[in-house]
C-alpha cells in the first residue's frame, strides 16, 4: 500500500512541474542583453515651474528599448545648436541663455528596465526677467552613455525653448531700482538728509520689486562728468558743481538682505565742504547709478538718480566758521568829533585787525598825527557771522560816544560825549556764514580814549564778551 502511495506522489509532482513550465516560466524569461540607442526626447516646457528665484525645466531622454542594465548618460551644454537655429530663422524672437544662468546635472541616470529618464535644469529667474517678452533658448548634448549603449547620432541634442510671458507676469519682475529713480532728488533745508557734528548724510534707497527672496549685492557708480552736461542742457541750475572725490563719501556696494526689499546707500558731505562754497552759493550735484546686481535685473529707467544738494542745507550747521579776514578800514578825523559831517576827508586811513583799544596810551602810540582829544573814528567793512543765533554786541568799553550799524541799521546809537555806558548793547539775529556790512563810530571829546567792540552768542554756546576777531572782519574798499 505504501508503495502505491509513493508512486502517486511522484506523479503529482511531475504534473505540477509540467504545468509551471508551460505557463509561468515562459513569462519570466530574462530581458535580452542588447545595447540600446539613446535619444534626446526634448523638454516638456509646459511642466516648467517658476519660483521666486529659479525656473525649473524638466527634460527627457528615451531609449530604443528597456535598459538591460542601469547606466548613465553625460550631458554637456551646447548652444551652437541654438545659434544655428536663430541664424537660419527657425527660431524667431529668441535669445540664447548663457551657460552661467543655468544649472544642470552632469549626467542622467537610467534605471534598469526603463526606456526613458528625466532630469531638471534650473534657470535663473533673472535671466527670464531680463528677456521678458521674448523666447529664451538653450540646448544640451548627450555624451558617453555607459554599459555599451550608444547615442543616436541624429538625436543627440535636447533643445529647450521657453516663452517668458507664459512663465511670469510683467508685474512680478524683480526690478532693482532707486527710490525716485529716473528723476531729481532735491536735498533742501531739513529735507532728505540727517545731520551729525561732522556733516550730513543723504540716504538713497535701493528698491526690489516683486516678492523678496535671497540676499543680493548691487554696485553704485557716480558719473561726475555728467553734471556739466546737465548744467549746459539746463536740467540743473547754473550754480551746480560736481564735488571732488575727497569732498564726500558714498557707499559703492550695497547688500540687500534675504527676504528684504530695500537697502540704503549713504552719501555723506562734511560741513567744511558747505562752508567752502557758501559765499559762491554753490549747489552740489551727483548722478548716482546702480550697476551689476548679483541677482535680479536693473529697472530700465529707474536705476539712475540725480541728487541736487541746496546750499541752504548749511543752515543746519552751526559749527564755528573761522574766516580769513584782515580787519576793518579805519578812518580818523583829527580835531573833529563828528567824522565827515561837513564833507571833510579823513586825516588817516589804515586797515586795523580789530577794534580793541583798551586805553589812551596804547591808542596814541599806534595812531601818530591825530589830535589827543577832539577827534573821531569810523571803522567800516563786513562781518562774517561765525555761527547762527542771536548776537549781543557791546560798546560799553567806549570812551566817548558810540554807534554800531549792521547792514545799515543803527543797533546802538549813543554818539554823545559820555563814556563806558553799560546800556550800549544790542541784540540781533544773524545767519551763520553770511557777511553783514558793519560800521562802528567813535567820538572822542576830552580825556582818555578807548574803544573795544565785543560780542557773544549765548544760543550757540559763545558765552562771555569777546573782541570781534580779525578772522571775521573784512575791510571796506
Amino acid at each position: 500500500m505504501k508503495k502505491y502511495r509513493y508512486i502517486l506522489f511522484i506523479g503529482l509532482i511531475v504534473l505540477i512541474a509540467g504545468a509551471c513550465k508551460q505557463n509561468d516560466l515562459d513569462e519570466l524569461k530574462p530581458i535580452q542583453n542588447t545595447d540600446r540607442n539613446v535619444s534626446g526626447a526634448g523638454a516638456n516646457t509646459g511642466d516648467a515651474t517658476a519660483g521666486n528665484e529659479i525656473v525649473k525645466v524638466p527634460f527627457k531622454i528615451s531609449l530604443s528599448g528597456p535598459a538591460t542594465k542601469a547606466f548613465q548618460v553625460g550631458i554637456t551644454f551646447n548652444n551652437d545648436t541654438v545659434t544655428k537655429l536663430i541664424a537660419n530663422g527657425t527660431l524667431k524672437n529668441t535669445v540664447i541663455l548663457p551657460a552661467g544662468t543655468i544649472d544642470y546635472p552632469g549626467v542622467i541616470n537610467v534605471a534598469f528596465g526603463s526606456d526613458t529618464a528625466t532630469a531638471v535644469a534650473s534657470v535663473r529667474l533673472s535671466a527670464i526677467e531680463a528677456n521678458y517678452g521674448k523666447n529664451v533658448a538653450f540646448a544640451f548634448k548627450l555624451t558617453n552613455p555607459g554599459k555599451g549603449n550608444q547615442i543616436k547620432g541624429s538625436q543627440s541634442n535636447i533643445l529647450v525653448v521657453l516663452d517668458t510671458k507664459k512663465l511670469i507676469k510683467e508685474s512680478d519682475i524683480h526690478y532693482v531700482s532707486l527710490l525716485n529713480g529716473g528723476g531729481i532728488m532735491d536735498v533742501d533745508y531739513q529735507k532728505n538728509y540727517t545731520t551729525s557734528p561732522a556733516g550730513i548724510t543723504i540716504p538713497l534707497t535701493v528698491n526690489l520689486a516683486g516678492v523678496p527672496a535671497g540676499a543680493f549685492n548691487v554696485h553704485v557708480k557716480l558719473n561726475r562728468d555728467t553734471i556739466a552736461t546737465l548744467v549746459n542742457k539746463k536740467v540743473l541750475p547754473d550754480n551746480t558743481i560736481a564735488l571732488n572725490p575727497d569732498q564726500f563719501s558714498i557707499d559703492t556696494l550695497i547688500r540687500v538682505k534675504s527676504n528684504a526689499s530695500t537697502g540704503v546707500i549713504r552719501l555723506s558731505i562734511g560741513w567744511p565742504v558747505f562752508d567752502a562754497n557758501i559765499v559762491a552759493n554753490k549747489r552740489f550735484g551727483f548722478v548716482v547709478s546702480l550697476v551689476n546686481p548679483s541677482k535680479h535685473i536693473l529697472h530700465p529707467t529707474k536705476s539712475k538718480l540725480i541728487v541736487l544738494v541746496e546750499p541752504e542745507v548749511n543752515l543746519d550747521n552751526n559749527s564755528y566758521i573761522t574766516g580769513n579776514g584782515t580787519g576793518l578800514k579805519a578812518e580818523y578825523f583829527s580835531n573833529n568829533q563828528l567824522l565827515d559831517f561837513d564833507g571833510r576827508k579823513p586825516d588817516l586811513v589804515q586797515i586795523e585787525p580789530t577794534i580793541d583799544w583798551p586805553n589812551d596810551g596804547v591808542w596814541q602810540a599806534a595812531i601818530p598825527g591825530i589830535s589827543h582829544d577832539n577827534f573821531s573814528t569810523r571803522w567800516t567793512g563786513e562781518f562774517l557771522a561765525p555761527v547762527r543765533g542771536e548776537y549781543v554786541f557791546w560798546q560799553n568799553e567806549w570812551d566817548d560816544g558810540s554807534r554800531l550799524y549792521i547792514d545799515g541799521k543803527a543797533i546802538i546809537n549813543d554818539f554823545t560825549t559820555e563814556w563806558d555806558k553799560d546800556s550800549r548793547t544790542a541784540k540781533i539775529f544773524l545767519e551763520r556764514g553770511k557777511r553783514y556790512k558793519i560800521e562802528a563810530d567813535h567820538r572822542e571829546n576830552v580825556g582818555g580814549q578807548r574803544a573795544r567792540l565785543t560780542f557773544e552768542v549765548p544760543s550757540a554756546g559763545i558765552n562771555g564778551r569777546r573782541i570781534v576777531p580779525q578772522s571775521q572782519l573784512f575791510p571796506a574798499p
